[in-house]
């Protein structure tokens, strides 16, 4: 671990009070009258700092020295923290974690929907604080001797070699070891930087270059249903939750005639909805998880998921300029940048009864539910789930019912 930064240059440190914990991981504090964001503090810490970015509303500062310590900090488990930027809050102990995250979410949305302050928003913990990852993203770097396996350091593109991760489930720290061997043998092309790699809970994986598709089908167990997957395409990488997300997705979905499934993926939602809904559309833009999303509906003996591989935007504009179609029901998990005020526009001119947004980023996910009218739609839950222990990242469900 190395977050403190001994290279400071005198007469440019001041102390100051960590106070709380804001969304991208930082610990907020307050210097004449400015706000201080400092990376790997809790709050309640005492710190002295070094400005490293001053802007006119803010400063981002490097943590110098540990004047008095908050309480719950911890010694983090894993030689590369602050170094690697996997990890954000390994120094915290797990319960102020989720506690810092349910707020950072209260405040989202309080600041932006202040009628949700009538709600209660809960933060699920994961029953397994690590070795819960069963997908990664690994870096390559040189060859032979020389070659690394990683990921990217703090803020940075350098990547930072690691032999194993405490995030990763067993059998996907086997893969890190596996391709670490292959690149130290030449067995990956000069142009191979990026491996995506997946584990299932019996131990097998399978990894694949990025953004090329993978032959390896991996099978996944999620309730009732069991998903192929690879690696290449996205899927849910805490299995420890996966339950409890789709329960509170499908629960904020109820039932009807008519469900769309935009950002579907494999068909994660898209097959549990199949058995509340009397046909559910299943709107994809890879081709190779619409391909999957359309396998595992015939292997679960579904015939009312139409797999659809197309972009979502453009879908939905096609869709729209046709005639207004009528669902009772539209659920989106869109990647982290969100679905866009586009997508959300055209689901504001379909009206459905209900709408389920699920994110693993709450700013983008607030962007997007804005879009939508206060007079036509009501937010009516939202529920966390800490999807990422020991990083910032959380995943969120929120249902929206047509006034």
């Amino acid at each position: 671990m190395k977050p403190i930064d001994r290279q400071a240059p005198a007469g440019a440190l001041f102390e100051l009070d960590i106070e709380k914990l804001v969304y991208g991981g930082d610990g907020l504090g307050r210097h004449e009258g400015k706000v201080v964001f400092v990376p790997y503090t809790v709050p309640g810490d005492r710190v002295e700092v070094r400005p490293v970015e001053r802007r006119r509303s803010y400063t981002r500062a490097s943590l110098v020295r540990m004047v008095r310590p908050g309480p719950g900090r911890v010694l983090p488990p894993c030689p590369h923290f602050g170094r690697c930027g996997g990890c954000q809050w390994q120094h915290m102990e797990y319960e102020l974690q989720c506690a810092a995250k349910r707020m950072i979410l209260e405040e989202v949305f309080h600041h932006h929907f202040p009628e949700t302050r009538e709600l209660r928003i809960s933060m699920k913990a994961c029953p397994a604080p690590f070795g819960y990852r069963s997908r990664a993203r690994v870096q390559l770097r040189g060859n032979s001797a020389k070659a690394i396996a990683g990921f990217y350091r703090f803020r940075s593109r350098d990547v930072e070699d690691v032999e194993a991760c405490p995030l990763l489930r067993p059998a996907l720290n086997e893969a890190l070891r596996s391709i670490r061997g292959d690149q130290v043998d030449g067995r990956f092309g000069p142009d191979a930087t990026e491996i995506d790699l997946a584990c299932t809970e019996d131990g097998n994986w399978a990894c694949a270059e990025a953004g090329r598709p993978s032959e390896t089908i991996l099978l996944r167990q999620v309730g009732e249903y069991t998903y192929a997957l690879t690696a290449s395409v996205f899927f849910q990488a805490n299995g420890f939750l996966l339950s409890d997300l789709v329960e509170a997705a499908l629960g904020a979905a109820a039932g009807g005639e008519a469900a769309l499934d935009l950002f579907s993926g494999v068909g994660l939602f898209s097959l549990p909805m199949a058995a509340r809904f009397r046909g559910v559309i299943a709107v994809e833009g890879n081709t190779e998880a619409s391909r999957l999303c359309a396998r595992n509906a015939s292997g679960a003996g579904l015939d009312n998921i139409d797999a659809v591989c197309a972009d979502v935007l453009q879908w939905s504009e096609a869709v729209g300029s046709v005639a207004a179609p009528a669902f009772d029901c539209v659920l989106l998990d869109p990647p982290r940048t969100g679905a866009g005020p586009a997508v959300m526009r055209r689901l504001l001119e379909w009206a459905p009864e209900n709408i389920v947004y699920v994110s693993c980023d709450p700013q983008t996910q607030v962007r997007d539910l804005s879009v939508l009218s206060a007079r036509d739609y009501r937010i009516d839950s939202i529920d966390g789930l800490d999807m990422f222990p020991q990083t910032y990242h959380m995943e969120t469900v929120v249902r929206l019912k047509r006034r």
